[in-house]
């Protein structure tokens, strides 16, 4: 025991890093996120180089260098909403509680609102760099995934002030806004975004294609290319515009009201189709099998050298059925509620305004086109017999038009003008690879769901153009940092870790701590541990450098 405490006495002698203390006198003063933020900052710089992109601090309107870099207040502001998504945090205060003046390099007290508020607009300003770096990056990443490419709209809003880029309208999730606000949204086939718009001229979906094709052929210089695009983007002069172009091929599909027009779709085989058609009486119509419950027929090129594919799908074929005749039911019982209210009015009612009434609950329904009514004056009499005047309401469901609609149930086509005989030879797709095409499109549509939310922006930075813009950008880089290690985890799935949600969630558990020794001028910054799971996340990425001891102290984390 001697000799223990002997050698003890002489280490604390021999060493500036050991001394004694008790317990008690240990002293946590403060925290902070640090491996979420660190792993966010590695795939920023070494896995997109995306500072390289951004103008250096150089010099301001007063010759005088930056407190902070753009690059960096883009980096803050994208690293926020990774991580920070759906709070009402701002920022600034957000970046309080993280270690990234340590990782980045920056004096946070340089970062505020009106620091954020002026650089928006330079992050604007390098939008278009910002994607050509990107599409540049991607095609020299692997040049097949820019072969097909997905392009599709969606519409978001926000709360704030006025801003010229919105206009009243009605959302396609979130009914009527003051400030709705439309957008656009380019990604290839591995779901990498690498060109997006606010459209302030929108008018309708179908209008915008044309142009946007046309500034996107010329800002990347494109190659022959595949574009995919939905079917509410259909119409003769876009598709003829594509095809006169020298740059694009496309897969799109028909709206249901067109499908019956092309020569050789023959709905009237799925006539006798019910929830119990087996495999061998679908493929008894002259289709061929693609999956499980999806089924095609290569209807060829027709006068216009437009080919068509017809799809059938058992999955949508009953959920279709189902739904309109659940909407059916639905109206019907709206019709009959109707009919006890006339048969019981308490006062006269007038024509026009029932009829109103009822067409507009119809129609809410989507189901004028399957009901019909009559209305026929009755005579009602009510306290002190006094006469009301009111309806005796008639419905009934129109048969032929539903059975029309079971023949589209299930149905789609796919359009395209890639033949047998295109070149280059390598777009000559066959019609498994247009329905698959056509099928991940879903991936632009993902991503919409990660950005288009703006009402989560504080009001204060969000009225001007720039701004709004600028505020769009930081979302997409935030998807394109979201996307990266989703598709990394699907390449190489980790046990317990499925989504970047998870990865995220784990890797913020392990922060920085502030540690010092009462009565002392002793005090540093330690990282909690790593846990296995944390390891195996940085292992994937190739970043384990951001744990090691090394580059700890590099950033400021050991002892003061």
């Amino acid at each position: 025991m001697q000799e223990q405490q002997i050698r003890d006495t002489l280490k604390v002698t021999q060493s500036t890093d050991t001394f004694i203390t008790t317990f008690d006198d240990i002293i946590f003063e403060d925290r902070w996120d640090y491996l979420d933020i660190a792993f966010l900052n590695h795939l920023w710089d070494k896995e997109w180089g995306l500072s390289e992109v951004f103008s250096l601090p150089d010099e301001t309107s007063n010759k005088r260098k930056k407190d902070i870099p753009s690059a960096d207040v883009a980096k803050i502001l994208t690293f926020c909403r990774c991580l920070n998504p759906g709070s009402y945090f701002s920022a600034v205060e957000w970046f309080g509680t993280t270690s990234c003046n340590h990782i980045i390099g920056i004096n946070g007290t340089h970062f505020n609102d009106s620091r954020i508020y002026r650089e928006l607009t330079v992050i604007e300003q390098q939008k278009k760099k910002i994607e050509q770096w990107l599409y540049q990056t991607l095609k020299k990443r692997n040049e097949e995934s820019m072969r097909v490419i997905f392009y599709d709209l969606s519409d978001s809003y926000f709360k704030g002030r006025k801003c010229t880029l919105s206009n009243p309208g009605k959302t396609k999730a979130n009914g009527f806004k003051e400030n709705r606000i439309v957008l656009s949204l380019l990604v290839n086939s591995e779901g990498y975004p690498f060109s997006w718009e606010i459209l302030d001229d929108y008018t309708s979906d179908v209008k915008t294609l044309t142009g946007n094709a046309d500034q996107w052929k010329q800002k990347f210089n494109l190659p022959k290319v595949i574009m995919v695009f939905d079917r509410g983007m259909v119409s003769d002069d876009n598709l003829k515009h594509l095809e006169n172009s020298k740059s694009y091929f496309y897969i799109t599909a028909l709206n249901k009201n067109q499908i019956a027009d092309v020569d050789g779709a023959n709905l009237k085989r799925f006539e006798t189709f019910t929830e119990e058609i087996t495999e061998d009486g679908i493929l008894s119509k002259g289709l061929v099998k693609y999956d499980d419950s999806t089924y095609y027929e290569d209807i060829g090129v027709d006068n216009s050298n437009r080919r068509h594919v017809l799809v059938f799908n058992m999955d949508l074929f009953k959920s279709q059925r189902k739904i309109r005749e659940e909407l059916i039911e639905k109206a019907i019982n709206g019709l009959e509620n109707e009919r006890e209210a006339l048969l019981n009015a308490k006062r006269s009612r007038e024509r026009k305004p029932t009829e109103k009434r009822i067409d507009k609950n119809l129609e809410k329904l989507k189901m004028q086109g399957y009901l019909d009514y009559r209305l026929e004056r009755v005579d009602i009499t009510g306290k002190n017999d006094t006469k009301i005047r009111s309806f005796n309401l008639s419905y009934w469901r129109k048969n032929q038009e539903i059975e029309k609609a079971h023949l589209k149930d299930g149905v789609w086509m796919i359009v395209t003008n890639i033949s047998a005989t295109v070149e280059p030879e390598e777009f000559r797709l066959g019609p498994e690879e247009f329905i698959k095409s056509y099928r991940d499109k879903n991936r632009v549509k993902e991503a919409f769901k990660e950005v288009k939310s703006f009402l989560k922006f504080k009001p204060t930075f969000v009225y001007t153009k720039e701004h709004v813009r600028a505020h769009y950008t930081i979302r997409i880089l935030s998807y394109l940092l979201d996307i990266t290690v989703t598709n990394k985890l699907r390449e190489q799935p980790i046990e317990g870790i499925g989504s970047v949600r998870r990865v995220y969630k784990t890797l913020k558990r392990s922060e920085i701590g502030k540690i010092s020794v009462n009565g002392t001028k002793y005090s540093g910054k330690k990282l909690i541990p790593t846990t296995e799971e944390q390891k195996s996340i940085l292992e994937l990425f190739n970043c384990g450098y951001l744990v090691e001891g090394s580059y700890l102290r590099s950033i400021g984390i050991g002892r003061v």
